[in-house]
């Protein structure tokens, strides 16, 4: 995520615009995850708890419906 960051501000932030923020989602609360992906990193970082406002039937089923009306547009496209 370091690369992406330090990419985005070096080639798209403007110069009255603050540092770019990353966010990593992760699906289970497992801090080895998040401690590798962050290791070495000598900028500023804080690390949330997140709670999903649907369950994971729902979510999958609204992902699988979405996935199926884009797949039946580019079809008519």
């Amino acid at each position: 995520m370091n690369l992406y960051l330090s990419l985005l501000d070096k080639l798209e932030k403007g110069e009255s615009e603050n540092q770019s923020i990353g966010i990593i989602l992760c699906a289970d609360k497992n801090h080895l995850d998040v401690e590798i992906a962050l290791q070495d990193i000598n900028k500023p970082i804080g690390v949330a708890e997140y709670q999903l406002l649907l369950s994971k039937e729902e979510l999958q089923t609204l992902v699988m419906n979405e996935i199926r009306t884009t797949e039946n547009e580019e079809e008519f496209e």
